[in-house]
């Protein structure tokens, strides 16, 4: 038997009749001024030893993320967090609440959504290949200009409607994240969508999700 640790959140009604990982019960109660939410696993090894069960689970953590989410925002835990027992999920609770409360303090009841940015240019682009000299510095020229106008475009339609932005490049996208106020959730998807489109660029949206992105380790 194993504890396995989902998330903390502030202290508010429970959300109840979730399945979790293994299509265990997911429990919680109030310790350190904070929410934690758990399932007990009969058999780690089988639920969590083969790479295809590890996905299995960390899909069905997810899931109860999500759930938790539409009632109040989740703090969650690296996956899979596991404890042996009731006694040492209070102590790993109590050992990072200073943390978890500075950072409900920072964020909020907030909730994350994510807008991924793809260029036409770059869909048959060969980025594996080195350049050398100007070429190189072209590249990297346009792509900055391009990314700093798709950012300037979603903060200033978003100046009311979002807390922080956070961005990072990856190999042919670039994501922003936005930290959204659960109330103001509407009027951000109605700024996002007074922008109207931009030419070369694909943005996709998708969300709400717990805030990762802002919260440090």
């Amino acid at each position: 038997m194993a504890v396995l640790l989902y998330c903390v959140t502030q202290p508010s009604s429970a959300v109840n009749g979730i399945a979790g990982v293994c299509d265990s019960a997911v429990q919680s109660h109030e310790t350190a001024g904070l929410r934690v939410y758990w399932s007990e696993i009969a058999d780690p090894e089988a639920c969590l030893g083969s790479p295809e069960s590890l996905k299995k689970a960390a899909g069905q953590c997810q899931q109860v993320l999500r759930e938790i989410l539409g009632n109040t925002t989740p703090i969650p835990f690296q996956f899979p967090m596991l404890v042996e027992d009731a006694d040492a999920l209070e102590q790993q609770v109590a050992a990072g609440q200073e943390t978890y409360h500075a950072v409900f303090g920072r964020i909020g009841d907030a909730v994350q959504y994510e807008v991924a940015g793809s260029w036409a240019a770059d869909e048959h682009a060969d980025l594996a290949t080195p350049v050398k000299g100007s070429e190189y510095v072209k590249r990297r020229q346009e792509a900055t200009a391009r990314i700093a106008a798709i950012d300037s475009k979603l903060k200033t339609v978003t100046v009311d409607a979002v807390k922080e932005w956070r961005s990072r490049q990856e190999r042919k996208t670039h994501r922003w994240f936005a930290l959204v106020p659960r109330d103001g959730r509407e009027l951000f998807i109605a700024c996002l969508k007074s922008a109207g489109p931009s030419e070369g660029v694909r943005l996709r949206l998708s969300g709400p999700w717990p805030p990762s992105e802002f919260i440090n380790p």
